[in-house]
């Protein structure tokens, strides 16, 4: 893969459907992409190939580089993230994709296709996960002994960023991609440790499983025995994560605990903004009467710290982090509600909001 300066090009506006430059001077120069690069201004990088088999997208402000590799039909197939932590680039993020019925030549929803979704953290954790349209998902935190690292790219010395971060030679396509998914995420697991941390507990399940669930609850039908659902009053509460141990008993950070509660929270976020649009920041200190400053109220006695919400077949869909990283107690749920107990607009009336919406570990069965 060619990434030395003289085979790439830097699009100053790149389609990424078509994976085409646009405009009538599509291209910088060398010189004024080094300029972009040096301001820490955003800065785009591809390959020369037409198309490009790979797209590198640049956030130097941050120190976050992000390559996308694609098929020779432009099909996304693995996507990897780089940030920089302790001044060298850490991966913190691995995203491969599996196309059973073939490549469809474009951009597909991921919860159409076998995806195996990695996130690395600077305490040694890693978050693995396998999800399918076709079977129930494959979860585990590990911990590895060694994580991959590279310097930060000097501009222009492009090829050990897109080196380590090329795709692995399996099967990606055909029937052939459900057993290339199945083998390739049990070996990443095997690579580790499980994390083990009393009282600790994360979902075994994709963000697409958790929207699944949410959509059947909310249109009355069967839901899948992934997702635990615990009833209070008109509310339900569906666990996704709680930490179980402070730092100082676990041994792992605090910063990168909040990290992956963050990373757990965007990826919902991202299934939910795919059916029902762009999320809203719920109000925590409203006061008052009415259905929204009771449930404020109950999320405040929850020790609730961020919740953003949507609306689905009438439904509130409510993504609620609650707790602290250095007390141990973080955690994060999805709350089901009758409606106005968001948006405020009045309807059939439901009742108040549970005074208690806390929940535990203990309250999740397996």
């Amino acid at each position: 893969m060619a990434a030395a300066s003289g085979d790439v090009r830097y699009p100053r506006r790149f389609e990424i459907f078509r994976l085409e430059a646009l405009g009538d001077a599509p291209f910088f120069t060398d010189e004024d992409a080094r300029e972009q690069y040096e301001q820490g201004r955003r800065l785009a990088v591809t390959d020369a190939g037409s198309p490009p088999t790979w797209y590198l997208d640049i956030l130097p402000g941050q120190q976050r580089f992000t390559v996308t590799f694609y098929s020779s039909y432009k099909t996304p197939i693995r996507e990897v993230v780089w940030e920089a932590t302790a001044g060298r680039l850490l991966r913190r993020r691995t995203l491969d994709l599996f196309y059973p019925e073939g490549d469809p030549k474009r951009r597909v929803p991921y919860s159409q296709l076998l995806t195996v979704d990695q996130h690395g953290y600077a305490d040694g954790v890693a978050r693995i996960e396998r999800s399918s349209p076709i079977d129930e998902d494959v979860f585990a935190e590990i911990t590895v002994s060694e994580q991959e690292r590279i310097d930060v790219p000097e501009f222009g010395a492009w090829s050990a960023l897109i080196e380590a971060s090329a795709p692995t030679d399996v099967s990606r396509f055909d029937l052939d991609a459900i057993e290339a998914a199945e083998e390739y995420v049990r070996a990443a697991i095997a690579a580790g440790e499980p994390l083990a941390v009393p009282g600790r507990w994360s979902l075994p399940a994709s963000a697409s499983t958790v929207l699944g669930t949410v959509t059947a609850l909310t249109a009355f039908e069967p839901t899948p025995s992934l997702v635990p659902v615990i009833e209070r009053d008109a509310a339900k509460i569906l666990p996704v994560f709680v930490q179980g141990a402070s730092p100082r008993q676990s041994g792992l950070d605090a910063r990168e605990e909040q990290r992956r509660v963050d990373d757990l929270a965007s990826d919902l976020a991202g299934a939910l903004e795919y059916a029902a649009g762009r999320p809203i920041a719920f109000p925590l200190d409203q006061r008052g009467d009415g259905p929204v400053a009771e449930y404020a109220a109950s999320l405040r006695d929850a020790n609730a710290r961020t919740a953003q919400w949507w609306t689905l077949n009438e439904t509130g869909v409510v993504v609620v982090r609650s707790g602290d990283e250095d007390a141990g107690d973080l955690a994060l749920a999805v709350h089901l509600v009758p409606a106005r107990w968001v948006s405020g607009r009045s309807g059939t009336p439901t009742g108040r909001a549970p005074a208690d919406l806390r929940w535990s570990r203990a309250e999740i069965a397996g």
